[in-house]
């Protein structure tokens, strides 16, 4: 079954795909469908096909009812699809996979050497810990691969990433600028990365580019307005779009209160990479010698995350070390931000609605739902039809009008799942499917050979 899975599905590049046909549902394939009133939904059983003879026939079913399509992709980092044919036991196993089970790199020990600010140790690590990097899990190996002859495990190139920090507080703005700068240019002489050499890249590029402005990137995915969204957030998305690229094109400089001592506020650009063995041939920096903020590298995700604040005199100095896990460990190895699916609505309009109630029920009731029409009757104008099921959220608002309510009949179809992931950043939605399906496929190996196991033992 995983492995018929894995070979169907075809995952996309970018941007929103045609929305598929609106399918039938078929309950006979699921012994019933789950009606939706007004106090809640119940399931309301049909007759159902007999239970497959054997695997042959249960392969051949799911052949012929499976469908994976992908709905729309909003951002880089969001994926909205659907799974049609599958039991629930599946759509939530590859959920489950996708928060708890897909490595990734995350700080994991921080040796600190110095903290003399506010934040204390323990809770500056966990932040730490936090913060996202962008580097692909899949070029590093799993701590404990590598033992040495002593038997414990290595660390190496190959399955740790070092990261510094050496932050001290200057007595006044202008004295820590001149401080920072300093300390840059001996940074750099030690072959160590940090964001502010991605900010001054970036100034470079753009000055000999143009109009870009920092914050941009080239890989980012523009939200299209003129392409439909099937969920129905066109909307939202270009709203969430402005507020992003308004934020992104503000000043990043704290705002501190007059006559009171200065603060240094220490972001995740003051984390230094440190390439050990051979990081750097594997992760080449850009020509101007900078990290992934401008295209090479391995820095954070975002390099504006603020971790701590500090007052003049005050240092924080550390190392720490990432190192790759999962989800299931914790939540800072998780890849995705959610993951969840919904059963695919079936809306179906059982007594024409016309006119004013139409207008009503497009317009405020379910909004991208249903569509109006012009019909060539006396007494009719318009008439609502179904237009767009995926944008229904159920909310069940024109079951208040009693004629509504009576007009359209509103249910889920148990075997169709909507999908939506959206990624913390690190990897792409489209990779963290792949991946998790892989998962998937390697524990229905395993089980199978346990099963082969067990029966020759009973033999």
């Amino acid at each position: 079954l995983i492995c018929f899975i894995v070979s169907y599905i075809t995952l996309p590049t970018s941007g929103n795909s045609p929305m598929p046909p609106i399918p039938e549902p078929d309950t006979s394939a699921t012994g019933g469908i789950y009606d939706v009133n007004e106090s809640g939904i119940q399931f309301r059983h049909t007759p159902s096909l007999p239970t497959p003879a054997n695997g042959d026939e249960f392969l051949k079913r799911l052949k012929s009812s499976f469908q994976f399509n992908i709905l729309e992709r909003p951002s880089k980092n969001e994926l909205v699809f659907e799974l049609i044919g599958v039991d629930v036991s599946f759509a939530n196993a590859l959920r489950r996979i996708m928060i708890a089970e897909i490595p990734t790199m995350a700080l994991e020990h921080v040796y600190m050497w110095n903290n003399s600010g506010l934040i204390h140790d323990e809770v500056l690590s966990h932040r730490l810990g936090l913060v996202p990097l962008n580097v692909d899990p899949r070029l590093f190996d799993e701590y404990g691969q590598d033992v040495g002859d002593d038997g414990e495990a290595v660390l190496s190139d190959r399955n740790t990433i070092v990261f510094r920090m050496n932050v001290v507080c200057g007595k006044s703005e202008v004295d820590d600028e001149l401080l920072q700068k300093q300390r840059n240019s001996e940074f750099k002489a030690e072959g160590l990365v940090s964001g502010y050499d991605v900010e001054e890249a970036q100034l470079k590029k753009n000055e000999k580019g143009g109009n870009k402005k920092i914050g941009d990137d080239d890989d980012e995915m523009k939200v299209d307005v003129e392409e439909p969204s099937v969920m129905n957030l066109s909307v939202a998305d270009r709203a969430a779009a402005d507020a992003a690229a308004s934020n992104l094109n503000k000043s990043s400089t704290p705002i501190d209160t007059p006559h009171r001592p200065f603060t240094r506020h220490v972001y995740t650009r003051d984390l230094l990479w440190c390439p050990q063995g051979d990081q750097l041939a594997r992760f080449p920096l850009h020509s101007s010698g900078v990290g992934s903020g401008v295209g090479g590298g391995i820095r954070p995700l975002h390099e504006d995350i603020l971790l701590a604040k500090l007052r003049p005199g005050q240092v924080i100095e550390f190392e720490a070390h990432a190192r790759k896990g999962i989800g299931k460990d914790h939540a800072k190895w998780s890849p995705v931000a959610t993951a969840s699916y919904r059963l695919m609505p079936s809306i179906e309009i059982v007594k024409p609605i016309y006119d004013e109630l139409a207008e009503e029920l497009v317009n405020w009731m379910e909004p991208g739902v249903f569509k109006l029409e012009e019909v060539d009757e006396v007494d009719h104008r318009v008439k609502a039809v179904v237009v767009n099921p995926y944008a229904c959220t159920m909310s069940r608002n024109f079951m208040r009008n009693p004629a509504l309510k009576e007009s359209i009949k509103m249910s889920r179809i148990p075997n169709h799942f909507i999908f939506s992931v959206e990624s913390v950043g690190m990897m792409e939605p489209a990779v963290i499917v792949a991946e998790a399906l892989k998962v998937l496929k390697n524990k229905a190996g395993n089980l199978s050979g346990l099963t082969y196991e067990a029966e020759e033992m009973n033999e």
